[in-house]
């Protein structure tokens, strides 16, 4: 029989576990709170809805949703907030229920490193299926592919039938740029889906997602899928979205009449599957039938009047046809829509073109207020103030822009400002400096210092650029072209000949050296049958090039054969209406006796050209009135 003192102390032990029993049931409980409220939070924060978070980058190219959420919205995900996910906890032991603790704790302060790592690391340690699950949602949320595809493939050893996994790991394949691995999950799921099922269709459109996110793999990758996909519309017929990714797959092959047979039978299927429609629209917008894809996609708004995406292709492709109604469908969109800074910088950009200035003004401010491609938004506030001759402010916005597409544009606008101003000098110092700290943009930049010089009627100067660049890189064939170019401006002729002939010792089929040099000796020499070789050899390369044809009409009306001349300049001038072709056009024709027309093709140049001295200098020298 214990004593008392001992009984106290049992009677303790027995208080501290029921105590400790207590506060695991209770931090299990504060879990799940905390599970519920801060992802919940997490959520609101960190997903964002339709209406706030940017489509792209690209204003002319919105961003597609990601793959991942594609897949998992494919899979048949109704695209739940992680926070309504609730976890399938069991009783853990102190270590790893301190570890879920911090990560729920770390994404309430978006602390979301710690979350992921302590989720990876707690789902490897247990193989609890709710951990794997959440840290799977988890990796795949915040684009951790090589940990979303673990994470998916240790769900599918404990459910290897279920449909989110295997769209997880789908997309973590896709954005690994293995798709036939990827397609390997699609067609388990198009196996497990039940047709009579109405979100069955939504979730095969994973197929969908696969074939749009290949359309640039290897030919043999891109064909395999293809075969696959055939084979796949086959053995499930009823799921239109097989058929839009087969659709897809043979566009990205140049096979648009394959194309458009598979997305015409997708909407056999369903006559209102927008992806199909969207993919017929896109068919036709790549083969030139804008007005065709226009008008086609006006009735899907119609139907759809709220469908963003409808809208955005709507407008992009009024920008082709109707520049005033795609302004005014950017105008809603960004007034539907204005966080959507994608849609903002298209509105922009549109108003420039319109010339809506101070609209263009107002909303380019307004997303460098936000670091919005802060670059190209300096370019264009920069082109904008040149526009309204405020120099100044111009040249501080070009000077800004220190990296990206436009940097080279912005830097040779902001030296042409300086030399405008008499300053020369100052403008050839700014490009030595950025030759300095940019070395491997210096061809662009000796490039653009020549053209700029040049352009002021700086030749002199702008040869001695160009001289210096192909000192220092000889075998730059632009900067031989350039010079070759002003070396004929100079009547340096040799030089010229030495250039273009340097040029094509490099590259022997180079289209535009053969061409240049073939028309230089037809019109400055009499060695026309040697130009003659050089311009048809350029033909064999370009035929439908219009400057090739007027060299090539050009030499063999130097050779008194007329009625070819004429044949070939006819087809350069129809393709190209420029002075210099019609001074040659009607040149050959006036020769030939068709004098009417050579006046008439002539006078109508010049109303458009009125001091063009080529179509001038070629009636005077026919003694031609005008």
């Amino acid at each position: 029989m214990p004593t008392k003192k001992k009984a106290e102390k049992s009677n303790l032990g027995v208080t501290l576990l029921n105590f400790y029993a207590i506060l695991v049931r209770m931090m299990n409980r504060l879990l799940l709170r905390l599970l519920i409220t801060t992802i919940a939070t997490f959520f609101v924060v960190g997903c964002g809805s339709l209406q706030e978070r940017p489509l792209s980058t690209n204003a002319a190219e919105p961003k597609e949703q990601a793959p991942t959420t594609a897949a998992a919205d494919n899979a048949g995900n109704k695209a739940t907030p992680l926070a309504s996910q609730k976890p399938d906890y069991k009783p853990f032991d102190t270590d790893t229920l301190y570890s879920l603790m911090v990560a729920e704790l770390a994404a309430s302060r978006q602390q979301y490193a710690t979350t992921l790592s302590n989720y990876l690391a707690e789902a490897k340690k247990t193989e609890d299926l709710g951990i794997i699950k959440r840290a799977a949602r988890f990796a795949q949320y915040f684009r951790i592919y090589d940990q979303t595809l673990d994470m998916g493939k240790l769900w599918l050893k404990q459910e290897p039938l279920n449909i989110e996994a295997h769209a997880i790991v789908a997309s973590a394949y896709i954005e690994n740029r293995l798709p036939l691995q990827a397609l390997d999950h699609a067609e388990v799921i198009l196996s497990l889906l039940d047709p009579s099922d109405k979100e069955s269709a939504k979730k095969a459109a994973i197929a969908e997602t696969i074939a749009n996110f290949s359309r640039d793999a290897d030919t043999l990758t891109v064909q395999t899928l293809t075969e696959r996909y055939s084979d796949l519309a086959r053995r499930y017929p009823t799921y239109p979205a097989i058929l839009v990714g087969l659709s897809s797959l043979y566009s990205s092959q140049n096979d648009t009449a394959k194309a458009y047979e598979a997305v015409t039978q997708a909407q056999l299927i369903d006559q209102d599957y927008l992806p199909a429609v969207m993919q017929e629209i896109q068919l036709l917008q790549a083969s030139q039938q804008v007005d065709k894809a226009t008008a086609k996609l006006a009735v899907q708004l119609e139907k759809n009047p709220e469908n963003l995406r409808l809208r955005l292709l709507y407008a992009r492709l009024l920008t082709q046809t109707d520049i005033e109604t795609a302004y005014a469908q950017f105008t809603k969109l960004s007034n539907d829509l204005p966080k959507h800074l994608d849609i903002k910088f298209s509105r922009a950009l549109i108003a420039l073109e319109v010339e809506q200035h101070d609209i263009a003004v107002e909303l380019l401010n307004e997303l460098l207020a936000v670091q919005y491609r802060p670059n190209v938004v300096r370019f264009y506030l920069g082109n904008l103030a040149e526009l309204n001759s405020q120099y100044q402010q111009a040249l501080n916005f070009y000077l800004a822009v220190d990296a990206g597409e436009d940097f080279i544009s912005a830097h040779t606008r902001a030296a042409r400002i300086m030399a405008k101003e008499d300053n020369v000098d100052k403008a050839q110092e700014h490009f030595q400096q950025l030759r300095d700290n940019s070395p491997k943009k210096r061809v662009e930049l000796y490039t653009a210092e020549a053209n700029i010089l040049e352009h002021l009627n700086h030749t002199e100067r702008a040869l001695g650029i160009l001289s210096k660049a192909a000192d220092e890189f000889p075998d730059n064939v632009s900067v031989r072209y350039n010079r070759s170019n002003l070396y004929e401006k100079t009547n340096q002729l040799e030089l010229m000949e030495s250039d273009l002939r340097h040029i094509l010792t490099l590259e022997p089929d180079n289209a535009s050296a053969l061409n240049a040099l073939g028309y230089f000796l037809t019109n400055r020499t009499e060695r026309h049958k040697e130009a003659l070789a050089l311009i048809q050899k350029a033909m064999a390369l370009k035929p439908d090039d219009p400057a090739i044809m007027d060299s090539m009409g050009w030499a063999l009306f130097n050779l008194k054969r007329n009625e070819e001349a004429i044949e070939y300049l006819r087809k350069a001038f129809e393709l190209f209406p420029d002075p210099e072709v019609a001074a040659h056009l009607g040149e050959a024709l006036w020769v030939k006796g068709n004098k009417q027309e050579a006046r008439s093709i002539w006078s109508n140049n010049l109303k458009e050209n009125p001091n063009d001295i080529r179509i001038i200098n070629t009636m005077e020298r026919l003694q031609v009135n005008q």
